[in-house]
């Protein structure tokens, strides 16, 4: 269980009328590694890294801690890299300026899971995982075999459901790792993406949230 002494579950200046809080809002900010594989001729394949990102989940309140069933509420990543690809003495530069982001539903979460002792296990996938940004590519294959266009175009990957892996939180359950989970696929152009982070926290709050259908 989460350290309970040092938290009030009531927040500052609330009134008797007030609601009590039903649940623990936890941010954290996130490192991250994106691994590239697939690519053409293995040309843009690597592991680069990226981030910051931020997450926020909200757990059940649970003998005033955070427990029980967790929802995934934002998530946003930030991914800017640089692919410097070889192939046959052909050099191509392509830098990623784009961020990915989750898309909640009605009720404002992304996804469901349950956190029991020190790992959070996914029950759903994660909604709506769409990248949007620039690309910018220099070189000779720029255009070809799957590499962007010379010059700088807009990214917009559509919003596509993805299976992330446990969190596994440390003792103090302040920070947590997830290890190595597939993003996107593609074969036109080949390419498969997955992404690993480590969480660590920034801001606990409890709070009340009204049910929803």
């Amino acid at each position: 269980m989460w350290p309970i002494a040092a938290f009030v579950c009531a927040p500052s200046g609330a009134s008797a009328d007030d609601p009590p809080c039903n649940a623990w809002e936890v941010e954290y900010t996130l490192a991250a590694q994106v691994e590239l594989s697939d690519t053409a001729m293995g040309a843009g394949d690597g592991v680069h890294t990226i981030g910051p990102g931020k997450l926020t989940l909200r757990f059940d309140n649970v003998n005033s801690a955070p427990a029980g069933s967790v929802r995934l509420t934002n998530y946003e990543m930030t991914d800017q890299f640089t692919v410097n690809a070889h192939v046959f003495g052909l050099g191509t530069s392509v830098t990623n300026d784009t961020k990915t982001r989750t898309t909640p539903n009605v009720c404002g979460v992304s996804a469901q899971g349950m956190l029991t002792d020190h790992t959070l296990r996914w029950s759903t996938l994660w909604n709506g995982m769409h990248t949007d940004g620039r690309v910018t590519c220099s070189g000779s294959m720029c255009g070809r075999f799957g590499a962007p266009p010379t010059g700088t175009s807009d990214v917009h990957q559509p919003a596509h459901p993805v299976s992330f892996k446990q969190f596994d939180y440390a003792p103090d359950m302040r920070s947590f790792h997830m290890d190595y989970s597939v993003t996107a696929k593609s074969t036109t152009p080949s390419q498969t993406s997955r992404i690993k982070f480590d969480g660590r926290e920034t801001k606990r709050s409890c709070i009340y949230v009204r049910p929803c259908p």
